[in-house]
């Protein structure tokens, strides 16, 4: 796992590490000595300059960009990373094919792939100079054929897509209707006014997710049922978090909070208080002033029932496959990414319409920019 800005900008990290490739390399190479071909007379009517031989042009390569254009989020969006490739490749040509054609279908079904989208070079581009910039990043797909760049692709064009209200797979079957969304996440049961955030407890993004909530409980009279739930994973008796055992001993405390100090959310007194410093050890100096008490937080973390809540409470991340520090749902079933204040409210709101609150303006910006860990 890694942290990353956000979600757009890591799709296209790999990308950006695979084309700066040698940049360090070059740097520390030896410059080397120039030569002065020409240079005229102090009258400025030397001879000519001699000619220079041309480099011979590169063969023309081509991009094929298998994508679909029903699938909405942000992995599918091709155009920056065409636009990258087309600054690394000078001349490259681009064919961009859609799932609705047959030819797209064909080479997918030919290459033997599974996901969109997929960008695909034939043995051509080993004749490029830009080859060696993104050789690495280029391994064959599954039938061989074709060479495909490494990129993390998660759209199944033959699943049926849950949300768009028609029979994608042929079975008679439209949406959550469809064995193949049991258990997607929009197929959930609706719960209104209900608003959840996963997080890690030592992400940058996430403590900053979590102070906004601040401002949203306020503008909705803490009349909302929110719940904080944490991303972690089971290893052995204990558990694996990305910033190590103490982002774990973390998420036990603040579980702990949460159940022993739920009225009226008062165990988020703790947790903002511990968001303002995440990393310090002195946890207890964000108990006893708050009406927290150190022994019942100690007790519970310390022992038997921390590590339960922890268990338990880790499942429902995974269930719904989210990885991402903060990811939030709306209802039990809308996911988003958001930091501010404001895109938290409008996003819970836009489930939420007429709700007394959603018509405050909160606070669009944050000292953290928008981003996951992930």
């Amino acid at each position: 796992m890694k942290e990353r800005i956000s979600r757009s900008a890591v799709l296209l990290t790999i990308i950006a590490l695979v084309f700066c490739l040698g940049c360090n390399r070059e740097k520390g190479e030896k410059q080397q000595k120039t030569t002065v071909e020409f240079e005229p007379s102090d009258t400025g009517k030397g001879p000519a300059p001699p000619k220079l031989p041309q480099k011979a042009a590169a063969r023309e390569i081509t991009l094929i960009v298998l994508e679909d254009k029903r699938c909405t989020d942000r992995s599918c969006m091709t155009a920056p990373v065409i636009g990258k490739l087309q600054a690394t490749i000078k001349g490259l040509k681009v064919v961009r094919c859609d799932w609705n054609t047959p030819k797209c279908k064909q080479t997918f079904e030919r290459e033997g792939l599974k996901y969109l989208p997929a960008y695909l070079f034939d043995e051509s581009v080993k004749s490029h100079p830009a080859y060696s910039k993104i050789a690495r990043f280029l391994h064959p797909t599954p039938k061989g054929a074709l060479k495909a760049l490494r990129f993390p692709a998660e759209f199944d064009p033959k699943a049926e897509i849950c949300d768009n209200g028609k029979d994608d797979t042929g079975n008679g079957l439209v949406d959550c209707k469809d064995p193949g969304c049991k258990k997607k996440v929009i197929c959930r049961k609706e719960i209104p006014r209900r608003l959840e955030v996963f997080v890690m407890s030592q992400c940058p993004y996430g403590t900053k997710a979590l102070d906004s909530m601040g401002e949203v409980l306020d503008a909705f009279q803490r009349k909302i049922d929110f719940r904080v739930h944490y991303i972690a994973g089971a290893k052995g008796d204990g558990f694996k978090s990305l910033h190590g055992q103490p982002e774990v001993d973390e998420n036990i405390r603040e579980l702990c909070a949460i159940k022993h100090y739920p009225k009226n959310y008062k165990y988020m007194d703790y947790i903002w208080c511990r968001d303002k410093n995440i990393k310090d050890k002195n946890w207890r100096a964000c108990t006893r002033k708050n009406g927290i008490r150190e022994t019942v937080i100690e007790k519970c973390s310390a022992g038997e029932e921390g590590k339960t809540l922890l268990r338990e409470d880790i499942k429902l991340a995974k269930e719904l496959g989210f990885g991402a520090s903060p990811t939030w749902l709306a209802n039990n079933r809308f996911e988003f990414h958001a930091i501010p204040p404001e895109t938290i409210k409008q996003n819970f709101c836009k489930h939420n319409q007429g709700l007394k609150g959603c018509e405050k303006k909160l606070s669009t910006k944050s000292t953290t920019p928008d981003g996951v860990c992930k």
